[in-house]
């Protein structure tokens, strides 16, 4: 595909992003497409070929734009609790900016992400997606608890791969107490604070 094809195509996508996200996906039609991104019917057939393969490619390039920072070892990167904490927090926070820059805003609010809840339940290949999203940061997590334990901070016959699952699902009910309780934007405090807890939480029960 020539770069002018590349630039079409990135263009339908980020257009389609922002008004997936204030607008839902039901509610958008390829008519709101055409007239906001000043491109003919034809034109966005070229690149997608009906709704649903707009809003697969839209959540990919959403994906492949705020995917978690690539960390060069983490179980060598963590030694200590704080490290792990540290090491974690850090990490969700770049993940966070790089959400609200691909959005173009500075502010996020539990309306506009209920999208990926809409366009998840939507489509079966979007399902699985989420699940080998699940699968990596629990991964990410097991490599961290693995720093811990070749530094004699876990407890005798502490699996990381258990320890990584269990964290796993306690930090995602931290996410959404974060997301449904917030009445302001969400702010980089609110996040640190509530992973501290939900950390220290989980290492006092191992």
């Amino acid at each position: 595909m020539s770069k002018k094809g590349l630039d079409t195509r990135d263009t339908i996508l980020e257009v389609a992003l922002q008004l997936f996200f204030t607008e839902g996906y039901k509610d958008v039609s390829y008519q709101d497409l055409i007239e906001k991104t000043g491109l003919s019917k034809g034109a966005i057939y070229h690149h997608f070929k009906s709704k649903e393969d707009i809003l697969v490619s839209v959540f990919e390039f959403f994906l492949q734009n705020t995917k978690q920072p690539y960390i060069v070892k983490p179980e060598d990167n963590v030694k200590s609790y704080e490290s792990f904490k540290r090491l974690f927090i850090e990490t969700k926070w770049k993940q966070f900016e790089s959400f609200k820059k691909v959005l173009n805003t500075n502010s996020l609010k539990i309306n506009k992400l209920l999208f990926f809840i809409e366009a998840v339940n939507e489509n079966e290949k979007l399902k699985k997606t989420v699940g080998d999203l699940m699968k990596q940061e629990m991964k990410f997590l097991e490599k961290c608890f693995l720093g811990l334990k070749n530094n004699n901070k876990l407890p005798d016959r502490k699996s990381p791969a258990l320890l990584a699952k269990g964290l796993y699902w306690m930090l995602q009910g931290a996410e959404t107490m974060i997301l449904f309780e917030q009445k302001k934007d969400i702010q980089e405090g609110d996040f640190i604070k509530v992973y501290n807890k939900t950390i220290n939480d989980f290492f006092k029960i191992i």
